[in-house]
């Protein structure tokens, strides 16, 4: 396990000093700064996001979309929102009767 570095005196000489909301802390022997390391996500593969905004464009939903790919809804609202993607006005459908 690699030490965590301080943001401050940029120095690997840290303790640990308790949790705070579910992180771990560190104190730095150094400077006496206090902070803790930045939470490591999952990041998902671009090839979903693409492939995520495409499906929408086509005018699918976005829950049809999660079972498609796997993906959670909220995050293609996540993206549709994040990059500005509009989704086709839907065509007014007219029905011709014929006689």
């Amino acid at each position: 396990m690699t030490k965590p570095s301080c943001p401050k005196c940029d120095t690997t000489e840290a303790t640990k000093s308790g949790v705070v909301g579910g992180r771990q802390r560190y104190k730095c022997k150094n400077c006496g700064y206090h902070f803790s390391v930045a939470k490591v996500g999952r990041e998902i593969n671009s090839y979903y996001v693409i492939k995520a905004l495409q499906l929408y464009v086509e005018g699918v939903s976005y829950r049809e979309i999660e079972r498609l790919l796997g993906v959670s809804h909220v995050s293609v609202m996540n993206w549709v929102k994040k990059y500005g993607v509009k989704a086709p006005a839907r065509p007014i459908i007219t029905r011709r009767i014929k006689y």
